[in-house]
């Protein structure tokens, strides 16, 4: 019986691998992964919810984990690990992103990780100063506890000036494209001078010979 009992318990730790039966690692974690906390917050430009924003706490020592987030309409956010929700408890640099393209959309996790990426994302600008933006020059720094965190950020700075909309002609402005082209097109109608063929006049004083 207690070679049974030996044998159950440890196929259930093979097999339940991801159900923890290692000491100090979460429900859900195999052996080597990090121990995920919940990590979320809110992130406001001047007192205003920014949505679509990407939130990144970039990992600075070997215990953390570099995770992502994205503000919904509330700004709010919540912190992933490979899919996974969460980030271990470490100190992190934070980056936030606001990227905007020239027809107003912004642009978010999904557009930013997909395979095929939008066209707009070519051209779209960034509205956040490097100071946030920036992961090599910015100046938020968070520190994510054992039992995870709240960390909300009010960006003060006024956003960048987004992107100037595509122009479809350099013409005048309040020319339609096509008819502007074929303004370019188009020769300008040659008026004939027909003088030459009238008949000359008779002489003053002179009349014709009956």
């Amino acid at each position: 019986m207690r070679s049974r009992f030996v044998f159950s318990l440890a196929l259930g730790c093979v097999v339940g691998s991801l159900g923890g039966c290692n000491p100090g690692k979460e429900a859900g974690s195999a052996p080597g992964e990090p121990v995920l906390l919940p990590v979320k917050g809110k992130v406001t430009a001047q007192g205003k919810p920014l949505v679509h924003a990407v939130v990144t706490f970039l990992q600075v020592d070997e215990k953390g984990t570099t995770t992502v987030g994205e503000t919904d309409e509330d700004g709010e956010y919540q912190l992933s690990y490979l899919g996974r929700p969460g980030a271990a408890a470490a100190d992190y640099k934070v980056a936030i992103s606001y990227l905007v393209g020239t027809d107003g959309t912004v642009y978010g996790l999904g557009p930013r990780s997909g395979l095929a990426k939008p066209y707009g994302l070519i051209t779209a600008k960034e509205l956040l100063l490097p100071e946030w933006s920036d992961l090599g020059r910015t100046k938020q720094r968070a520190t994510v506890p054992k039992d995870g965190g709240t960390f909300n950020f009010d960006i003060q700075e006024p956003l960048l000036p987004p992107p100037v909309p595509e122009t479809p002609s350099q013409g005048n402005p309040s020319e339609k494209p096509a008819e502007a082209e074929k303004a370019k097109t188009e020769k300008p109608p040659v008026h004939k001078d027909d003088s030459s063929k009238q008949e000359p006049s008779s002489p003053a004083g002179k009349s014709k010979p009956g």
